[in-house]
């Protein structure tokens, strides 16, 4: 349990300072950089330990995390009086399958480079299964945050605005 532990603390600091980094690159305001950095620690924290407890594939853990993740920074969004994709999006880049879909090319490529039928075939499936992992986890990622976004519209409209019920119709 220790080792598991360690194992999600490492994780979430790694996806801190990536959160960070991918939030800084936008000039956001700076009082956010800090609620991005948390909020994708946390997210990519919750989807290695769902994962590890064995509870969802990494595509529904995804989707999952990314619903909170919404959710989280709509309210942090709200605190601080910004859009919520300002900090939501940011904490979702660590989560890009960039692994998965570096190991789909390399099966692509070997599997062209290969004369043997049934290294072929061992390729096609290898670049098959990154690709629809690398696909879904992508399309978690975007419907998991959206559905928040759209769920509060309204809101994160307000948010930025100050008014208490519906934006204003200033130029």
């Amino acid at each position: 349990m220790f080792e598991l532990l360690s194992e999600t603390l490492v994780d979430a600091g790694f996806a801190a300072v990536a959160g960070l980094g991918f939030a800084y690159a936008s000039s956001p305001p700076k009082r956010t950089l800090i609620f991005c950095a948390l909020l994708a620690a946390v997210a990519h924290a919750s989807r290695f330990w769902i994962m590890q407890m064995g509870f969802f594939n990494i595509s529904v853990a995804t989707l999952i995390v990314s619903f909170m993740s919404g959710i989280l920074g709509m309210l942090f969004a709200k605190r601080l009086k910004v859009p919520a994709e300002i900090i939501a999006f940011p904490a979702l880049l660590p989560m890009v399958p960039g692994v998965f879909a570096y190991k789909g090319i390399l099966a692509i490529f070997s599997f062209l480079n290969e004369t043997s039928i049934a290294k072929k075939n061992e390729y096609l499936i290898i670049f098959f299964d990154n690709a629809i992992t690398t696909t879904t986890v992508s399309l978690a990622l975007g419907v998991g945050v959206s559905v928040v976004l759209i769920l509060f519209y309204d809101q994160s409209l307000t948010i930025t605005r100050g008014a208490k019920g519906k934006p204003s119709n200033s130029k």
